[in-house]
């Protein structure tokens, strides 16, 4: 497994706690800066997300400023806007500057964002990103079948999304990514009952003992949660539910989405 404190933490089995921040609209780099000094003592690691609602500045370059801050980045790399040269190319980029933790993902649908009339790569999907990633790190081999000049040292995730139908198709690809990935990262959560019942399916299969199961919390829900989050139900608070999501057997981090609030989310992070 590769080192670095989201490495260690996973690799010892104590309970992870990571951020994710969302890159500003333009070129500025204060925002990294607030969000290492907010949370930068306490989690193991901070994402950076990919443009997730319309263009923003790139999850790499968020990754170099947030590293600069001080903090360990987790680079987003979606399938969505890369093809399989370029995916490549940014995971030995960021392995270059030392970001070793790397998040692969489809990402949110285009019609989702901003840019509705974008077009979609999709040139592999996340599992083969992963596998892809994997025999990077593992045979030093590229998708073409190319040898790398030198080794890379990757800690590699996906995300999940626990309210997601049919659950049972989903629960079976997570089961395939999860011999692959060292860590998965759910949507966010709202609903205990459910995703309770989500994690039971997840135990009954095994998945929780081959991968880090992370969950994700917003500290504060945004006036346009249900557009964002269409399984969204009101339920408990932010508090509470990380209260609750520490009881679960293989629930073993809790991931906090910034989102605009950083205020909201240092106050849960201080409080895992």
């Amino acid at each position: 497994m590769a080192s670095g404190k989201l490495g260690e933490a996973i690799e010892s089995g104590r309970f992870v706690i990571t951020a994710e921040c969302r890159p500003p609209r333009g070129a500025g780099t204060e925002v990294f800066k607030s969000v290492a000094d907010a949370l930068g003592g306490v989690v193991d690691a901070i994402g950076a997300s990919e443009s997730e609602d319309g263009v923003r500045q790139c999850s790499l370059a968020a990754c170099a400023h947030l590293a600069a801050a001080g903090v360990e980045p987790i680079l987003y790399l979606p399938t969505r806007d890369l093809n399989r040269i370029a995916l490549q190319a940014s995971i030995l980029g960021a392995a270059s500057m030392g970001i070793r933790n790397v998040l692969c993902i489809s990402g949110r649908h285009q019609a989702l964002t901003t840019s509705p009339d974008a077009k979609g790569v999709f040139d592999i999907d996340p599992l083969q990103l992963l596998r892809v990633a994997d025999a990077m790190r593992k045979e030093g081999r590229l998708a073409d079948g190319q040898t790398l000049d030198s080794p890379v040292e990757l800690l590699l995730g996906t995300d999940t999304n626990p309210f997601a139908d049919p659950a049972e198709l989903h629960v079976l690809t997570l089961e395939r990514a999860a011999s692959v990935a060292d860590f998965v990262i759910t949507q966010p959560v709202f609903d205990l009952v459910r995703f309770e019942k989500w994690m039971a399916e997840v135990r009954e299969r095994g998945i929780h003992s081959k991968t880090c199961i992370i969950a994700s919390v917003l500290p504060a829900i945004p006036e346009d949660v249900a557009d964002r989050f269409k399984y969204y139900t009101p339920g408990p608070g932010p508090e509470e539910i990380v209260s609750e999501l520490r009881k679960i057997d293989g629930v073993r981090g809790i991931n906090v989405v910034i989102g605009d609030d950083l205020e909201a989310a240092a106050k849960i992070v201080s409080g895992i």
